[in-house]
């Protein structure tokens, strides 16, 4: 018999959902946004909203008599100027740091009208001549600066006993504030920065200053009363001395240490401007441009230029080659000299 052929078998097909797999999803690292620093210090900003603020640029009299200051220890930079009859103001910018007291307070000159509007900043002064006070009057009219002097009606300044007129003008900064936001400057401004390195711990020779040399005291030549800046390595910082006297803030008894010193050579002249009862004629800078510049950081000196293109730019300072110079964070003291001055220093 032959073998019974078999029947074929139908094969059902089966339909199986089966899980899409899902993607992998790979996790970007998040950025650690960069610290906000202020400008003109370099120090990390605790509250960032607060570097947008107005700094405030205070003309202090810089005579034997209107010393010792207070409340110099805070300010963020010192602008030390020349003035009529040889003598030197300071022009101290409070930024980052403000300050109940601070004196005595002077008039400005047409040098502090450059450093206001460069800084978008607000002028703290006793007043000025007619001349100076109209050139501040333009720049606030421009929408540069704001200027709460004491001829414009503001009244936080107050007299101090113990010092004898016209040294004896003090000021409050955090009323000062408040005159600055009524005078319109509450809006947040952009100030422009100085260059400084990462921190005030690094190398010597970081940050352009490769080709530095040392300097433990440098000496500026100012005709009323030399200047002198000794380096002291343990605060890292350069204590001043003037007229043979250590400068120390008495609000707290704090002497000056000053991370930077720079100084500057460029164009001095004699206005037209009589500044008192006896005919002395103020001084104006060229303070845009460029020219020679000295750094003072570290116990070391480095020698260069400096630049500023517009009246509204910050300074830029660069070594013999070119390369920039980096600053360290804290204070800094710029000091400007006539063409043929000699600053002297020594390891």
């Amino acid at each position: 018999m032959g073998a019974t052929p078999t029947s074929p078998v139908a094969t059902a097909s089966v339909s199986v959902n089966l899980p899409t797999p899902s993607p992998t999803v790979v996790q970007s690292p998040t950025a650690t946004p960069a610290p906000v620093l202020w400008p003109l210090t370099g120090v990390v900003a605790e509250d960032p909203a607060a570097v947008k603020r107005r700094p405030l640029n205070v003309r202090l009299p810089n005579d034997r008599a209107a010393r010792p200051h207070v409340g110099l220890a805070k300010a963020d930079i010192v602008f030390e100027m020349i003035v009529e009859g040889g003598i030197t103001r300071l022009a101290a910018v409070y930024h980052s740091q403000d300050v109940e007291a601070v004196g005595p307070v002077r008039s400005y000159r047409f040098s502090d009208l450059h450093i206001t509007q460069m800084l978008r900043g607000a002028l703290v002064a006793s007043g000025a001549t007619i001349e100076e006070r109209d050139a501040v009057t333009q720049s606030v009219r421009d929408g540069n600066m704001i200027s709460v002097d004491a001829q414009r009606g503001f009244d936080f300044y107050y007299r101090v006993p113990g010092r004898p007129g016209p040294n004896n003008l003090f000021a409050d900064l955090n009323g000062a504030r408040e005159a600055v936001n009524q005078a319109g400057g509450k809006d947040p401004v952009d100030v422009p920065a100085l260059r400084f390195l990462a921190s005030a711990d690094h190398e010597p020779t970081a940050g352009g200053f490769g080709t530095s040399q040392a300097a433990s005291t440098l000496v500026i030549p100012f005709k009323s009363d030399p200047v002198t800046f000794t380096w002291d390595e343990g605060s890292k910082g350069y204590r001043r001395s003037q007229a043979g006297v250590r400068t120390v803030d008495p609000d707290g008894g704090v002497a000056i240490n000053a991370r930077n010193v720079i100084v500057l050579w460029t164009d001095i002249w004699e206005t037209a401007v009589v500044q008192d009862i006896f005919g002395s004629k103020g001084l104006d800078y060229r303070m845009t441009g460029g020219g020679k510049a000295s750094i003072f950081r570290d116990g070391r000196r480095v020698d260069g230029a400096w630049k500023r293109d517009s009246v509204l730019d910050m300074f830029t300072f660069y070594d013999g080659t070119g390369a920039p110079v980096l600053l360290s964070p804290g204070q800094s003291w710029l000091h400007f000299v006539y063409q043929d001055w000699v600053v002297t220093s020594e390891p």
